[in-house]
C-alpha cells in the first residue's frame, strides 16, 4: 500500500473508531438505563451493572458500525477536499482508485467484523444478559424481606416475604403474577427456600395453595400442596422460562432448529428474521463506504456543492438502513420482503461499486446547486437584515 494510500486509511480508521465508541456508548447506555430498574430493585453490585453494560455491546456494534464507517469516511474525504489535499492528488495524476483503496479495506474490515459479531459473538452476549437478568431477579425475595410490604416487580407481577428465617427460609411467601394473557396466578406458601440446581435458581415453596383464575371464563382451580417448585427465571421481565429466543441461538441452530423447540412449532417467522437480519446486516458497511466515495471522492470547487452531496449521502444511506430495519421485520412474513432485505444492499453495493471502479463519481445537478446557493444566500441576506434592524431597534432613536 502506498504512503497516500496508508495516510488516508490512518485517517479514516481513526475517526471511524472514535465515532463508533461514542455512539456505541451513548446507544449502550440508554439501553441499560431502560434495563437499570430490574438491577436497582434487586439491590445488585456495580458488577451486575458493568456486566449488563458490556452484554449489550455486540447488538449495539451490528446497527452502529455502518454509520460510524460513514461518518469516518464522510469527514476525513470532505476535510481533504476543504484542505485542496484532493485537488493535489488529483493533479499529481493519482488514478481515482488510490483513494478507493483504503475505503474499501477500511468497509471490508467493518463488514467482516459485523458478521463475526451478528453470527457468534451477539447470541453469546444475549444469553448472558439472559443470564444477568435471572441472577438479578433470583434475589428478589431478599428485597421484598427488606421492604415488609408488597412490592411490584414489573407490570402485572407483585411479591411480599413476611420475615426471613434463621438457615435463609423465608416465611409468609405470596406471589401474585397476571402478566399472561386471560389469566391470572396466585401462590401463597407458610415457607420456602432457594436453592441452586445446577445453572438454575429453584425457589421451593412448603405447605401453600395456588390458585389459578381464567379471566376470560372467570372460572378459579385451587390446588393445594404440601411442597412446589418454581423455576426463579419465570420472574424474568418480558421473558419466558426455559425457552431460549432466537436471538440467543447459535446461527447452526437457527438453521436447523430442533423440532421441538418452542418458536419451531408457535413463531417460525421469528426465527426467519433473526436469520434475515444476521445475513445482511454486514452488507450495509461496505455499501456506507461506497456511496459516500462515489459522491464525496473527487475534488469540489464549490464548497456548497460538498456540502450538498453530503446531505445526498446522508439521505440515501438513511433511506437504505431505514428500509433494512422494516424489510428483515416484515422477511418473516413476506418472501418478498425477505429478497429485498438482501437485494437492497446487493443494489447499492452492485452500482456504486461499479462507479467506483470505473473513476466515475455522482453529484447533485448543477442546476439544483445553483438554485440551493441563490436560496442559502437569500436566507443569509434576510438574516442580516434581521439583526440589523434588532441591533437599531435595540439602540433606540439618538438623542
Amino acid at each position: 500500500m502506498k504512503q497516500i494510500e496508508r495516510y488516508i486509511l490512518r485517517r479514516m480508521s481513526m475517526l471511524t473508531f472514535w465515532s463508533l465508541a461514542s455512539v456505541t456508548i451513548l446507544v449502550m447506555t440508554t439501553q441499560v438505563l431502560i434495563r437499570v430498574d430490574v438491577l436497582t430493585t434487586t439491590g445488585q453490585a456495580i458488577g451486575a451493572f458493568l456486566l449488563l453494560a458490556a452484554t449489550l455491546i455486540p447488538s449495539v456494534l451490528s446497527i452502529v458500525a455502518p454509520f460510524a464507517l460513514l461518518i469516518g469516511v464522510s469527514q476525513v474525504l470532505s476535510g481533504m477536499n476543504a484542505d485542496s489535499e484532493l485537488v493535489v492528488v488529483e493533479a499529481a495524476g493519482v488514478r481515482p482508485v488510490t483513494v478507493l483503496k483504503p475505503v474499501l479495506a477500511l468497509a471490508a474490515a467493518m463488514s467482516i467484523m459485523v458478521l463475526l459479531v451478528a453470527n457468534f459473538v451477539e447470541p453469546w452476549s444475549n444469553r448472558k444478559l439472559y443470564d444477568v437478568l435471572t441472577q438479578a431477579q433470583s434475589d428478589l425475595f431478599s428485597v421484598a424481606v427488606r421492604s415488609g410490604t408488597f412490592m411490584q416487580l414489573e407490570k402485572g407481577l407483585f411479591v411480599q416475604v413476611n420475615e426471613k428465617l434463621p438457615g435463609g427460609e423465608l416465611s409468609g411467601i405470596f406471589l401474585a403474577d397476571s402478566r399472561t394473557e386471560d389469566s391470572e396466578t396466585i401462590y401463597y406458601a407458610r415457607s420456602g427456600v432457594i436453592k441452586s440446581s445446577g445453572d438454575k435458581d429453584i425457589l421451593y415453596l412448603v405447605d401453600g395453595e395456588l390458585q389459578q383464575r381464567s379471566l376470560s371464563s372467570d372460572q378459579i382451580s385451587i390446588v393445594t400442596f404440601t411442597s412446589y417448585a418454581l423455576d426463579m427465571a419465570a420472574f424474568i421481565p418480558a421473558g419466558q422460562a426455559s425457552v431460549r429466543r432466537p436471538k440467543e441461538q447459535p446461527t447452526a441452530y437457527l438453521l436447523n432448529p430442533s423440532p421441538d423447540d418452542f418458536y419451531t412449532q408457535k413463531a417460525r417467522h421469528i426465527i426467519k428474521i433473526e436469520l434475515v437480519q444476521r445475513f445482511s446486516t454486514w452488507m450495509y458497511p461496505l455499501a456506507f463506504g461506497l456511496v459516500a466515495f462515489v459522491f464525496l471522492g473527487k475534488a469540489r470547487s464549490n464548497r456548497h456543492e460538498q456540502f450538498q452531496n453530503g446531505a445526498l449521502v446522508a439521505a440515501i444511506t438513511l433511506s437504505a438502513r431505514g428500509f433494512g430495519f422494516y424489510s428483515s421485520e416484515e422477511a418473516g412474513l413476506s418472501v418478498t420482503m425477505e429478497y429485498l432485505t438482501y437485494a437492497v444492499p446487493a443494489a447499492i453495493i452492485l452500482v456504486f461499486g461499479i462507479l467506483a471502479l470505473t473513476g466515475r463519481t455522482l453529484t447533485i445537478p448543477k442546476a439544483w446547486a445553483r438554485l440551493n446557493d441563490r436560496l442559502l444566500e437569500s436566507a443569509t441576506a434576510r438574516l442580516k437584515r434581521l439583526q440589523n434592524w434588532r441591533r437599531t431597534a435595540s439602540d433606540g432613536p439618538s438623542a
